[in-house]
């Protein structure tokens, strides 16, 4: 299951349906999804989550919850789902499973830069009237601390309401991006069947336009929405905030002729910078390319802003001008014909790691040199380099060992050193693990496709447990 945003055209003839059904969404990286939120320590609430032993023997404190994104495996079209259960303190049996909490949302779940807050949104609509919900989850207590409802008027019936929630850092914001796709144009086409013969149905063309909406946490209200006046303009878009701005990356709707079918150049992206709270941007330029989608996107602790294009280059967006830099990562240049999944995390020191598991290399990269590599992992490509989850690879918190997943051969995770590069740790039992992730305790927790879907190990790679999920795992928060 892949999450790589896949571009689509916009204005596209279907037939008369609600939108697209939720795996396909999910499959195409839109985001429809289903959740398990699974307590990673000690929890006194709610009752049936009991506490547990560390991974290594010791006695896990409370924390915060973590949570795992997909779709169910056994039902085809099920409405997203949350789910909570305790993490095991040993072997626990696969038929194990987690406790559904929740259901039906309309977009990718997201997590607050500092954890502590998970964003989820539901989207309902009855005629020209929609509404979308947003709830904010303490990931402590995994109880919904602050709820919001906005009501949209004028949405066209069947439309798609894309959803992109953005905590803004050290504030009580969080931006709410709208992208609302709509039909237009509705007509009767003739359309060929497959004994040959024609039939007659309902097509229509499919605009998106954008707007913007922000929730205040701390009173629980919206302001806005403010309608960004970018029709037609494609759905997908990237995002991030700082403590004033919010930083959006979103495309046209590419022509597919001018004037008497004379060519029209591909458009460009367009940055545009809006301060919190409002619908009028301060700054608007052309951005590099590739479109927006899926691209990782952060804030820095100083505020500018860091995008990885195309896998190989740094886009760094200044929070004072809005002016971009392009910054080039030697070590990440390489490039496979075949998609790899690529994430860049914000290390507590203030480093980025980005993984690049394709090409097998880690690269830990210093802001405050100008994102200069000062250290570079080689290891062999993972046996699921591709598709979700995204994280093939995570760095021990004392930033000594990178954790990455076993080769093609081998399969299990393994562990290397970040001083010297070489092997340290390995285990495995032959499974080929889609994702690795390293939990607030230290935990090191993967995902397969096949059940048990979760496994846990210590940070010394000894199996410390599993718990079999019904879903198929997209992400883990």
């Amino acid at each position: 299951m892949s999450l790589t945003p896949k571009l689509r055209k916009d204005r596209l003839e279907r037939e008369p349906i609600a939108g697209p059904n939720r795996r396909a969404m999910l499959v195409g990286g839109i985001g429809v999804t289903a959740l398990v939120a699974l307590p990673d320590l000690a929890l006194t609430t709610p009752p049936a989550l009991a506490a547990g032993s560390g991974a290594d023997g010791g006695t896990l404190t409370a924390s915060r919850h973590f949570f795992l994104y997909g779709l169910p495996a056994s039902v085809p079209k099920a409405a997203a789902s949350l789910h909570a259960a305790a993490a095991p303190a040993g072997k626990v049996k696969p038929s194990a499973t987690a406790t559904p909490i929740a259901n039906a949302l309309a977009s990718a779940p997201v997590l607050s830069p500092d954890q502590s807050t998970l964003a989820l949104v539901t989207v309902g609509q009855s005629g020209p009237a929609a509404s979308v919900t947003l709830s904010l989850v303490d990931t402590a207590s995994a109880a919904i601390v602050s709820r919001g409802t906005l009501h949209l008027d004028g949405v066209p019936a069947g439309s798609n309401i894309l959803p992109t929630p953005v905590f803004a850092s050290g504030t009580q914001v969080v931006a709410l991006i709208l992208a609302i796709t709509s039909p237009t144009g509705w007509r009767t086409i003739s359309k060929f069947d497959k004994s040959g013969g024609t039939r007659v149905q309902l097509a229509a063309s499919w605009r998106s336009h954008h707007e913007l909406a922000y929730f205040n946490r701390s009173n629980g209200r919206f302001t806005g929405p403010f309608n960004l006046g970018n029709e037609p303009a494609l759905a997908l878009t990237s995002a991030a905030a700082n403590a004033s701005d919010l930083f959006v990356w979103n495309t046209a709707e590419p022509q597919l002729s001018g004037a008497k079918g004379t060519p029209v150049a591909v458009p460009l992206p367009r940055l545009s910078v809006y301060p919190l709270g409002s619908g009028k941007a301060r700054h608007t330029a052309l951005a590099p390319a590739p479109w927006p989608g899926g691209e990782p996107v952060l804030a820095l602790p100083g505020g500018d802003i860091i995008r990885l294009a195309n896998g190989r280059q740094l886009h760094v967006v200044s929070a004072r001008t809005g002016e971009i830099s392009s910054v080039s990562v030697p070590e990440i240049q390489a490039i496979k014909a075949k998609p790899t999944a690529l994430t860049m995390t914000l290390q507590a020191d203030g480093s980025l790691l980005i993984v690049k598991a394709g090409i097998g290399r880690a690269v830990l990269v210093d802001p405050a040199l100008r994102f200069r590599s000062i250290a570079s992992v080689d290891f062999p490509v993972p046996g699921i380099a591709s598709g979700g989850p995204a994280s093939k690879a995570v760095l021990s918190p004392d930033g000594k060992v990178l954790y990455v997943l076993g080769s093609r051969q081998a399969g299990g995770i393994a562990g290397y050193s970040m001083a010297s590069g070489k092997l340290v740790a390995s285990y495995s039992s032959g499974t080929q693990y889609s994702g690795l992730y390293q939990l607030p305790s230290g935990t090191l927790l993967t995902t397969a496709v096949t059940g048990p879907r979760v496994s846990f190990f210590s940070g010394s790679l000894h199996p410390a447990g599993t718990l079999d999920s019904t879903l198929f795992v997209a992400e883990v928060l």
